[in-house]
């Protein structure tokens, strides 16, 4: 079994755009809200962990996949390239997310090099980056 974290929470653009003290010139991450999923992580590995021990005889696997890190280094360190990680592709990438991104909203040009599709959600190339990070857990799984 394969449990995803949350990601860094106060790095949401949609985070910034509502708690930061001023959204639209500092759009840094807001250590607070991250730190909550820091903490749930950490209470979510230590489950697991529990998990795993007490159903080992059955010859369960429950795996913890960090995909906090992962963005985290995408935003924070701009570790894979990315032009913007601020904001989301969709709109103006402050507030928008689900169906507030439809056929009739703006898009950017190039939504591989946003981090984000809205105010929440990754772009497709993010979930490539969390995919390739993910697979040598998921081959070593596979392989026993």
């Amino acid at each position: 079994m394969l449990v995803a974290g949350l990601p860094p929470m106060g790095c949401l653009p949609i985070v910034i755009t509502l708690f930061s003290e001023n959204a639209f010139f500092d759009r840094g991450c807001i250590d607070f809200f991250s730190s909550v999923g820091r903490s749930y992580n950490s209470m979510l590995q230590t489950q697991l962990n529990t998990m795993q021990v007490n159903h080992a005889k059955q010859g369960s696997k429950v795996v913890y996949l960090d995909t906090y890190s992962t963005l985290y280094d995408a935003i924070a360190n701009r570790k894979y390239g990315f032009n913007e990680v601020k904001r989301g592709c969709c709109g103006t990438g402050l507030l928008e997310t689900t169906f507030l991104c439809n056929h009739k909203s703006s898009t950017c040009t190039d939504a591989s090099k946003y981090a984000f599709w809205d105010s929440i959600h990754p772009t497709e190339q993010m979930y490539r980056i969390f995919f390739d990070s993910t697979k040598p857990v998921v081959d070593n799984i596979i392989k026993g």
